[in-house]
């Protein structure tokens, strides 16, 4: 099955998460947030550290081209280095996305949008010194993408996030396409392949394997996609002024 093979090639794809920075406390505590529960080989295998040396704090570039995602540990004094952006800039050159971590948060907003860095890719430390796991996974999956399935199915931490992430991204893409399709019924395919997808990914995200067994188990999701689709064609037929909003929220 296509499907079948174009999921298991993409949760198949080697991804790795490099961790850099000059506090080696603070960067052990992001390595131990993002490898809880893991397995020691696949914590080990998904999940590389870097210290930085004073003075030199600039990213190899090998060790770049080999990472997923880069989670950028940072110190007060680092976030207000002159040459945070043309570090940032230098790992954006590469194409492989930033996430930072601040190990006191600075109480104003941070983002750095020439480097791609946005707010949803920022965590900080809280005061008491803890680093919060869920919002880190957040960031993590949020700069992964597609990476994030991968990452997911040997990383526990980030399976919540990865699926939230998947789910959300589905949902919007089903929205704009029940808006767009007029003709009853036609909409039907492109939606339950996101579908069949999505629930794909998902089971990759947890370790499961992906098999022509899982796309079997898929029937239960096209069933309950046909009935929420006959809801807005019917919608549809008696509001014909607002239905095409309501058909593209019940995608």
């Amino acid at each position: 099955m296509s499907l079948v093979n174009d999921v298991q090639g993409q949760a198949g794809e080697a991804a790795r998460l490099l961790i850099a920075g000059r506090d080696p406390q603070a960067v052990e505590s992001v390595q131990t947030a993002l490898t809880r529960g893991a397995r020691p080989e696949s914590a080990a295998y998904l999940v590389d550290t870097i210290s930085l040396a004073e003075g030199n704090g600039f990213l190899p570039a090998m060790r770049l081209e080999s990472a997923a995602v880069i989670v950028l540990v940072l110190t007060p004094a680092e976030l207000e280095a002159d040459d945070l952006a043309t570090r940032l800039e230098g790992a954006a050159e590469t194409g492989v996305p930033v996430v930072l971590v601040l190990t006191e948060a600075p109480g104003v907003e941070v983002s750095f949008p020439a480097a791609g860095v946005g707010p949803k890719r920022v965590v900080g430390f809280a005061p008491d010194g803890k680093l919060p796991d869920d919002l880190l996974a957040a960031a993590v999956v949020d700069a992964a993408g597609e990476a994030s399935v991968f990452l997911a199915a040997g990383l526990p931490v980030l399976r919540e996030a990865t699926c939230e992430h998947l789910i959300s991204r589905t949902a919007r893409q089903n929205g704009v396409i029940g808006m767009l399709f007029i003709i009853p019924g036609a909409d039907m395919p492109v939606m339950t392949l996101n579908q069949a997808k999505m629930v794909l990914r998902m089971a990759a995200a947890h370790g499961e394997p992906v098999g022509v067994e899982r796309a079997l188990e898929l029937l239960g999701v096209v069933g309950s996609g046909l009935g929420f689709r006959t809801l807005a064609r019917q919608a549809v037929c008696a509001l014909p002024g607002p239905g095409w909003a309501l058909k593209g929220g019940v995608a």
